[in-house]
């Protein structure tokens, strides 16, 4: 009953009914437990078991650099920033026709229709980051790192998974603060875009995928922040064939 527990509250947090429960808990005395116990296994799981569906998506994961060093020196500030950060990078993912799929303390996973529209909602995540955070020293700086994948994804009851999700995961650790890191797809499918540059970060091994992953870092402006650390990294335009 416990398993239901949790998987029914995670379902009812996913329909966006959390709030509305929380309010008859402490109004009427109500607890989820109870009315969890009120409802058969039978009809809990099958409002669980709703089908599981595949889809073609652009996956975008996003990060804050440094969040627990930031949160040390200063909880309450961090927090602050951290919510105006989340504001910002969700204005832009609206802007660009996504969708948040799964928001966690400092992480966001979002999804697009297409890999063009990611990237150009983390290119605009990242300039007005970069714009809002002038006002503060590079110590207090609420940066994100981003990755971005394109793939298949399982969507069920509202959130993705899959390998095309641990990737873009992976790919923003990649990343630099400030930085873009996205996978071969994402540069193969923008080929021939005549406003975005890419370095070749090369063959990298990542956390949990066995196979080395070809990187690309995204140079967005000319004031581009934290550069890759890379012995021979080779620019690779995407008006190159």
């Amino acid at each position: 009953m416990n398993w239901l527990v949790r998987n029914l509250s995670s379902f009812i947090s996913r329909k966006g009914y959390w709030d509305s429960l929380a309010e008859i808990e402490t109004g009427s005395g109500l607890l989820v437990s109870d009315y969890v116990d009120s409802v058969s296994e039978e009809d809990c799981m099958d409002i669980l078991a709703t089908s599981l569906r595949r889809k073609r998506a652009a996956v975008l994961y996003a990060d804050v650099a440094n969040y627990a060093r930031l949160t040390e020196q200063d909880e309450e500030g961090t927090h602050h920033r951290l919510v105006k950060a989340i504001r910002i990078m969700m204005s832009h993912v609206v802007d660009n026709r996504g969708r948040i799929a799964h928001l966690a303390g400092d992480a966001i996973l979002a999804e697009f229709k297409d890999a063009d529209s990611a990237l150009h909602c983390a290119i605009n995540v990242q300039l007005s980051a970069r714009q809002w955070n002038a006002n503060f020293s590079v110590d207090r700086s609420v940066l994100f790192r981003i990755g971005v994948n394109l793939g298949d994804v399982i969507s069920d009851r509202g959130d993705i998974y899959g390998n095309a999700v641990n990737l873009a995961a992976r790919l923003e650790k990649l990343a630099t603060s400030g930085g873009i890191c996205v996978s071969e797809s994402v540069m193969q499918d923008l080929e021939g875009h005549p406003s975005i540059k890419f370095v070749a970060m090369g063959k990298r091994y990542v956390k949990n995928i066995s196979e080395p992953v070809h990187a690309f870092w995204i140079e967005f402006d000319s004031q581009q922040m934290g550069e890759p650390n890379l012995t021979s990294a080779i620019k690779v335009s995407a008006l190159a064939s």
